[in-house]
């Protein structure tokens, strides 16, 4: 019976999805939770000897067994990360194995000596089933609560062969035939929370990732339009819950089509990817970049007031112009338009970023390469931002060179 819950349990972890890169440890995770299942189902095998007088092959086999079973669960912890096993861990294993057969051996020959051989087995399983939980807690991800999971399953285990074990090898008192359903009934339980952990473990860890997937662009790494909907909002909320103003600046590569045309498309992936890298690159604290689609970035600034975002961005738009794209041995000169706004509390995220874009049309049509802040009838901020041109002052929102950016840029 117990063989036949082991096998399948073995033949449920081929149903888990494999690891993208074969090579990688974690491929082998599936394998050491397979052979913890059988490990653990020839140690009941061998207590069962204790019951007709074959008490040497009891001792040997159990407490190998029963040894190699808890490792199985170490290594399943350490794949499961990705990590291989030192061989300094190697080589204690192995020494751990040998020298505890031959004490079982000594301790058979020296008599009657049944105490000794169950705390050989219990602290052989111990140190193992210890070890593991101490590497889960040093590997596990605190966001999974399948991580969580396990590391509570093997801390129970821990406590369990700590605390239970002398009680009932030694303590409770029943006959043979009640203690062989008795650990029948241990090494079930054992199977199925080992592998129950195991795969809430490894089925959370694949939401987080997919969940990861979601919202991240795949060629610029960004955030997505996902996050922009599904996160953003939240994120917002929070900030001002906190008292922090959030601004949003959306910006757009100039002339991006002309990179495409005249370079080709792998040219326009790289120009898209370097522009967002340039980004992310004076991002800091909670700042959030948002990859909307095509050549157009969204960026949260939160705990920015007005000043401080003009300042940012302006600072930022010299940057992107003073770091071309490397192509081919050839230089491709980017630069980008910007749309700035402070957000009002409580507003709607999707629809002020339509102000925000109407800041970055005018940036546009103004010339390109520049900051435009958008600004309501009754705000007046543009002596506080010199630098900035405003599409509710257009007596004062007269194009400004901006420092440190060539005569040439500017009327591109």
């Amino acid at each position: 019976m117990l063989g036949v819950i082991a096998t399948v349990g073995m033949m449920f972890t081929y149903a888990l999805p494999a690891p993208s890169l074969k090579r990688n440890h974690k491929s082998s995770t599936g394998l050491f939770a397979r052979l913890f299942l059988f490990f653990l189902w020839l140690s009941y095998g061998f207590s069962n000897l204790l019951y007709v007088e074959t008490t040497l092959f009891y001792g040997l086999g159990q407490n190998l067994c029963a040894t190699l079973a808890a490792y199985m669960v170490y290594l399943t912890v350490l794949k499961r990360f990705g990590r291989p096993l030192p061989t300094p861990h190697r080589l204690f294993i192995l020494v751990h194995l040998v020298t505890l057969e031959t004490l079982t051996v000594l301790v058979h020959n020296a008599g009657d000596n049944f105490f000794l051989c169950q705390m050989l087995f219990l602290i052989s399983t111990l140190i193992p089933i210890f070890a593991a939980a101490l590497k889960m807690r040093q590997l596990m991800d605190q966001r999974s609560v399948g991580d969580k999971v396990l590391f509570c399953i093997l801390s129970g285990a821990v406590a369990v062969l700590v605390l239970g074990g002398p009680l009932y090898m030694f303590v409770i008192s029943v006959t043979s035939q009640y203690k062989s359903f008795i650990t029948f009934g241990l090494a079930v339980i054992a199977m199925i929370i080992f592998m129950l952990g195991f795969v809430i473990s490894f089925m959370h860890s694949l939401v987080i990732r997919l969940r990861k997937q979601i919202y991240r662009d795949p060629l610029t790494a960004c955030k997505n339009r996902n996050y922009f909907y599904d996160v953003a909002p939240a994120l917002v909320k929070r900030a001002e819950s906190q008292d922090l103003q959030v601004c949003m600046l959306v910006c757009d590569i100039d002339h991006f089509k002309q990179i495409n045309d005249k370079h080709g498309h792998l040219a326009g992936d790289k120009a898209l990817n370097h522009f967002s890298q340039l980004l992310r690159s004076q991002l800091c604290g909670d700042d959030v970049l948002i990859r909307m689609g095509g050549e157009e970035f969204l960026i949260l600034l939160i705990g920015y007031d007005i000043d401080k975002a003009a300042h940012w961005a302006n600072a930022l738009c010299r940057y992107v112009a003073a770091h071309p794209l490397n192509y081919k041995a050839h230089d491709i000169q980017l630069t980008a338009s910007f749309g700035l706004l402070a957000m009002p509390p409580k507003a709607d995220l999707f629809e002020i970023i339509g102000e925000a874009d109407q800041a970055l049309y005018q940036a546009k049509n103004q010339g390109r390469n520049q900051v435009v802040m958008f600004q309501s009838d009754t705000t007046q901020t543009l002596a506080a931002c010199p630098l900035l041109s405003s599409n509710a002052a257009p007596a004062s929102g007269q194009h400004v060179e901006l420092a440190g950016v060539p005569a040439s840029l500017q009327e591109k």
